[in-house]
């Protein structure tokens, strides 16, 4: 089983721009228990509260040893947030050594002392590891409101580099294209492939929360009413996703096979089948990327779509649209 989920930032898509806000005044509100419905694909670049370790170069580490997929917290208990600002404190000619590194591991804080080298032509000190400052993917809007609150995904993301859960310090989404797709193989989840469309953030994100991607839209704009549909009215049958494979948002068919009574909030309260030969035909089932595509039934939004079963991509999980709006 697999999330329609993220890699790391020299997959899909990377990009590298300034966040731009604006201010909401021309929208009139929607009515309680509308939003304007998403199914459009976007790029998502999101920063760790914390460089990730990708791999360890020297082994220069006196007590323990930093490991693939830690989170660097700290540096001689100075909190840092990007690669670059452990290399200004290494670069500090009153530093001292040993340096104490304080890093997230498995949702635990480690402290690990480091005597690092330093290079025989510059005289600096010598990392010994290489980190990333994020992570990048595609994905799906599912919707939007009147007062520019965007709801995306369904699912939080996950880095699979690292070894704890991923906090997000801030981070923006583009609206894009998709440009192709890989069909499933066997074991292997298939994927969209899209690219940018726009150089200004589509919206700057909030929350990197359980049932999703919330953020602020940059310049508010209005869609497609659709009322929520409550999870206690979803029941199993005929329904529908909007997503984007190529071009515009398209509707198409799928049965609601399982949808579970859930009284606190929680994932995979759907089970969804596709039944649109079109869709068949022209994917082999569910995406990565349309993670977050609205599941609508009797005319409502019941719902995003968020998981596909790896070795039977015509299936997939849905979470419902109450714990998304939560």
């Amino acid at each position: 089983m697999s999330k329609i989920r993220f890699a790391s930032l020299t997959l899909i898509i990377c990009i590298v721009v300034c966040l731009s806000q604006t201010s909401f005044s021309q929208v009139g509100a929607a009515e309680v228990g509308e939003v304007y419905i998403g199914g459009f694909p976007i790029s998502i670049e999101l920063l760790s509260d914390g460089p990730i370790v990708k791999s360890v170069t020297d082994d220069c580490f006196v007590d323990g040893r930093l490991k693939s997929g830690d989170v660097i917290k700290s540096v001689n208990g100075i909190k840092v947030g990007s690669r670059s600002d452990i290399v200004r404190l290494y670069n500090e000619d009153d530093i001292n050594i040993p340096i104490s590194l304080t890093v997230m591991r498995n949702n635990a804080s480690v402290e690990i002392k480091t005597v690092p080298e330093r290079d025989v032509c510059s005289g600096k000190l010598r990392l010994g590891f290489q980190t990333k400052d994020g992570i990048s993917g595609l994905g799906t809007v599912t919707c939007y409101t009147a007062d520019g609150k965007m709801y995306a995904l369904g699912h939080p993301i996950s880095d699979s580099d690292s070894t704890s859960d991923f906090v997000c310090r801030s981070g923006s989404v583009y609206k894009c294209d998709i440009c192709g797709y890989q069909k499933p193989t066997t074991g292997k989840a298939g994927r969209l492939i899209g690219k940018c469309s726009e150089n200004t953030p589509y919206a700057t994100v909030t929350e990197n929360s359980a049932f999703g991607l919330k953020g602020n839209v940059a310049v508010a704009e209005t869609g497609e009413k659709y009322a929520t549909l409550p999870r206690s009215e979803v029941k199993p049958g005929k329904a529908s996703i909007l997503t984007t494979i190529g071009g515009e948002p398209s509707f198409f068919d799928i049965e609601i096979v399982k949808a579970v009574r859930q009284n606190g909030a929680s994932e995979k309260g759907l089970v969804i089948r596709v039944t649109d030969e079109n869709l068949l035909r022209m994917t082999g089932g569910i995406l990565q990327g349309m993670s977050g595509s609205p599941i609508i039934q009797d005319g409502r939004i019941a719902g995003a779509l968020t998981h596909v079963l790896t070795n039977n991509p015509v299936r997939g999980y849905g979470v419902y649209i109450d714990w998304i709006l939560k």
